[in-house]
């Protein structure tokens, strides 16, 4: 019924919308102030419900920090899955991103940010080869 009558929509832009997108933006604040980087970029929070982080001449491939950051209970997604057919092209950018959820609790997200901050401040005072 709410598909037919379009209630649906009005719930999606009115509620659902600015929930995820607040949401959004406390994790974009929060991962700033953990992550004081120059290197540290934020792709534009586009409506999903992780945000694009890139780290901009990381030291390590994002798969190496993929499991590095798994070891310590932090779930990521590596960004070279994202970019098929360029594997073994020299754009660096394609192993230097990961995809972060934002949508668990506040709590969670925090404690995230925090084991990503750690690894990731880690890595580019002790750099390793890519």
């Amino acid at each position: 019924p709410m598909m037919e009558n379009g209630a649906v929509i009005k719930l999606s832009n009115q509620v659902i919308r600015p929930f995820y997108q607040a949401k959004a933006q406390q994790a974009v604040t929060w991962l700033q102030q953990a992550i004081p980087l120059p290197q540290f970029h934020i792709h534009k929070p586009e409506g999903a419900l992780f945000l694009w982080l890139w780290f901009e001449d990381l030291p390590v491939h994002c798969q190496e920090l993929y499991e590095r950051l798994k070891q310590k209970g932090l779930l990521v997604v590596p960004g070279h899955y994202f970019f098929p057919g360029i594997e073994d092209a020299d754009w660096a950018h394609s192993k230097e991103c990961i995809r972060l959820n934002y949508a668990q609790s506040e709590a969670d997200v925090q404690a995230g940010i925090k084991i990503l901050a750690e690894e990731v401040l880690a890595i580019y005072q002790a750099p390793a080869t890519k």
